[in-house]
């Protein structure tokens, strides 16, 4: 069993800018699995927004070091994962090596091993960050294959970009403020511009801790209402339903394909819709997002599309449709 575990700068093709931060780098890091059954990669998406940074998954990545030179068992290693401080993102790409090593051991696809429906191609939408309202044209332009938008916006910007965005798209847009609100009734003002157009969902407008917001929101707004940050790698479903209507599940910060899996079946129990999304990532993390691709009511995968020189390849894109590669 050999490790690797090597940093890769992601130059972007926009400013990718949110409620909270922005960046033209990202900066990751691929991780390798060498074993009898084959090689195996996953990838750690660090996102700062859950106290993640490269510095502290590295230290992190040490403390794992120590603990593979106690054994090479696959399968032991899998259930020692939770014995050990690891940031979401580095604890998915660990297991999902390892849980690939033993799928393949064992015979089975990943999507038998975790008893997922088929991969399929699927629609995904694309995304815009919070840019000038000038340059919302052009930016739509190219992307006009896609038939739904993920729209950043925050308190400052989001009406003026709405404005402009109804001018040149009937595309379905999904409005992702990334906890940019703090103020209900801003947020309801807000609220008021996205009438007449065709939203697939508003996510996440206020902070996870505002769940009386959340669940007032949820009384008077005409859309789906999806959670994002209110949701990590566990989730109490009770409360969650009566706040939202629908929920984001990413393979970074629930850290689990499994734990991925088990969130999705326990959303729909409780009759809510449900989304595999991503961060910024290449083909290496978004093809672990497609093993969910046929159990979710929303996909978001484009992180990838994001990236200049994706370098790897495993999924592509034509007409807005995903296609994990063979």
């Amino acid at each position: 069993m050999i490790w690797s575990f090597d940093q890769k700068k992601l130059d972007l093709k926009v400013n990718w800018k949110l409620s909270r931060n922005q960046t033209t780098v990202k900066e990751n890091i691929l991780v390798k699995l060498e074993t009898p059954n084959g090689i195996f990669l996953s990838e750690v998406a660090p996102n700062i927004r859950y106290g993640e940074t490269v510095e502290n998954i590295l230290a992190e990545i040490e403390t794992f070091k120590i603990l593979i030179k106690k054994t090479s068992n696959t399968k032991l290693l899998l259930n020692t994962l939770d014995d050990i401080s690891l940031k979401h993102s580095l604890r998915f790409a660990l297991e999902s090596c390892l849980i690939s090593d033993i799928a393949k051991g064992e015979g089975k696809s990943l999507t038998e091993y975790l008893e997922l429906a088929p991969i399929i191609k699927v629609p995904t939408s694309f995304s815009m960050p919070i840019i000038p309202v000038g340059e919302i044209e052009d930016y739509l332009k190219p992307i006009a294959r896609f038939k739904s938008l993920k729209i950043k916006v925050d308190a400052e910007t989001g009406a003026a970009m709405i404005a402009e965005i109804r001018k040149h798209t009937n595309a379905y847009l999904r409005v992702d403020a990334n906890e940019g609100w703090s103020d209900f009734d801003e947020f309801m003002k807000f609220h008021e511009t996205l009438k007449g157009l065709n939203i697939d969902f508003i996510e996440q407008p206020f902070p996870s801790k505002l769940q009386d917001e959340y669940r007032e929101l949820k009384k008077l707004t005409p859309y789906t209402l999806m959670a994002d940050e209110s949701i990590e790698d566990v989730g109490d479903f009770q409360k969650l339903s009566e706040q939202f209507h629908a929920i984001n599940i990413k393979l970074m910060k629930t850290g689990s394909l499994i734990k991925a899996r088990n969130l999705l079946n326990e959303a729909r129990a409780y009759n809510m819709k449900t989304m595999i999304g991503c961060m910024i990532e290449t083909t290496v993390g978004i093809s672990y997002g497609m093993l969910y691709s046929g159990m979710v009511d929303f996909v978001d995968l484009d992180g990838f599309l994001l990236v200049k020189d994706e370098p790897f390849h495993l999924v592509s894109e034509a007409e807005g449709i995903l296609k994990l590669n063979s």
